[in-house]
């Protein structure tokens, strides 16, 4: 069995062994399949994914059995896993609240994670009270109370110091940050607070701020579970998938939209975060299980992120609702078209939108973009590419990295069409599943060609 499903044991500090019990209610059926929840039946909820070091990490707080909650919220550890694709998860620490200040408790609520100094801290919520902060030398632990007492304590602001988020800037000085708290506007007490830390990572630089918004957008009046990202030389704030734009890390934040358009979960209280990896944009959310019995208990999710060219985001929803159970990383060489900027990995290229979606365009000389696990693939099939022409050059397919076996190529004509041109790319390859790179070549510093989508078909069929 992949180990990504084996029961997941606990690991606790030496000083609570007696209190160890193995959590196999975590473990994975048999016949899971990987996609979308990422890790279904464990409760996964308010997932931010970091990368470190090139690898992806996933820290969540975790809902307890849905028949146990009684319309409340009971929440008795947290969790990190970790991943090298964004689809199979393996189980790397369970952090008790006993680790912490908090002792007995089951009032786990959200974190945040962060690097510094070769030192990785989680920002911990007891419950909506106070924020304290958790140290190590590893991004999985084990991980213990850097300070022993909160961070962000009762009183620290008249809104209440929960449900944190911090971003190190891109200045010179690697500056941090951490926002928090719980917005309304019909409340003047409760608004988000920015504060920026020391560089220790563990104190409090100045005093903190009061975070304004303009605009009318239906977005952020009342919230919590407040998170920050930058992208473009701008700065977005959103809870859940509605967000607020500023050019200053302290605002005033202007409100701008909801990225997911409220499908999927995609709402105000898809508590999550934005994230890049590979030259790619994705969001992680995690989804209330409405109902009597489930209001209370949460799985988490995954798509492609956009950025249109004025900055506004956009949830990848075409896929969610052509596959959702799919989720990233994956694809059907059955599908009817797999959209260019599907890809998991990408150099030398630049996505925009188009007017029916967006595209990968300005494909450039010694560029490529992957497509791993694509399932039934037949023997000798052909690529359908649509192309939007430009300098012209070469398109190769390739098996297993951006050097690896060639699988075919096609030569793209030079053009300034607005339209998208057929290509049939004929390849040489095995049934079964595909790590496809599709790669460029032609005159360097030029924008060679674009593409919109791809399909496989038969041989004897295109």
């Amino acid at each position: 069995m992949n180990r990504s499903f084996r029961p997941f044991f606990c690991s606790f500090s030496a000083g609570i062994l007696a209190m160890a019990s193995c959590l196999s209610a975590l473990a994975q059926p048999a016949d899971y399949k990987p996609g979308n929840p990422l890790v279904p039946f464990v409760g996964m909820a308010d997932p931010h994914i970091y990368v470190f070091d090139g690898k992806p990490y996933l820290y969540s707080t975790r809902d307890i059995d849905s028949l146990q909650t009684k319309g409340r919220f009971i929440m008795p550890d947290w969790h990190i896993w970790s991943t090298d694709d964004l689809l199979h998860w393996r189980h790397e620490r369970t952090i008790l609240p006993v680790e912490t200040y908090m002792g007995r408790s089951r009032d786990c609520w959200a974190t945040e994670t962060a690097t510094r100094n070769g030192k990785y801290y989680i920002y911990f919520s007891d419950k909506n009270r106070t924020t304290g902060v958790l140290v190590s030398d590893s991004p999985t632990g084990p991980f213990r109370d850097a300070l022993g007492r909160p961070l962000l304590d009762t009183g620290l602001t008249s809104t209440k110091e929960y449900d944190p988020s911090v971003l190190i800037d891109d200045d010179p000085a690697q500056t941090p940050y951490i926002i928090f708290g719980h917005h309304r506007d019909d409340d003047p007490n409760l608004r988000y607070y920015i504060v920026r830390l020391n560089d220790d990572m563990i104190s409090l630089a100045e005093k903190p701020r009061r975070i304004s918004f303009t605009g009318n957008e239906p977005v952020l009046q009342a919230n919590d579970k407040p998170n920050l990202h930058k992208y473009g030389g701008r700065y977005y704030l959103s809870a859940g998938s509605h967000y607020a734009v500023s050019d200053s890390i302290y605002g005033p934040y202007r409100r701008t939209g909801n990225s997911g358009f409220g499908v999927h979960g995609l709402t105000q209280q898809a508590h999550g975060n934005y994230f890049s990896w590979n030259n790619q944009w994705f969001h992680t959310w995690c989804k209330f299980h409405l109902g009597k019995e489930t209001a209370y208990y949460r799985e988490s999710y995954l798509t492609y992120l956009h950025y249109r060219d004025d900055g506004t985001m956009v949830d990848d929803t075409a896929l969610l609702n052509r596959h959702f159970s799919n989720g990233v990383g994956q694809y059907s060489a059955t599908w009817d078209r797999i959209e260019a900027e599907w890809y998991m990995a990408a150099e030398g290229v630049v996505k925009g939108e188009h007017p029916t979606g967006f595209e990968v365009r300005s494909c450039r000389n010694r560029g490529y973009l992957r497509y791993p696990n694509i399932r039934d693939v037949r023997a000798n099939d052909t690529l359908i590419l649509y192309i939007r022409p430009a300098a012209g050059g070469w398109l190769e397919a390739r098996q297993g990295g951006p050097k690896g076996r060639s699988l075919g190529k096609v030569k793209i004509s030079a053009g300034s069409s607005k339209e998208y041109v057929r290509y049939a790319l004929p390849l040489v390859t095995d049934a079964g599943v595909l790590d496809l790179w599709l790669t460029f070549r032609g005159r360097k510093n030029q924008n060679l060609f674009g593409i919109d989508a791809f399909r496989f078909v038969n041989a004897s069929t295109h």
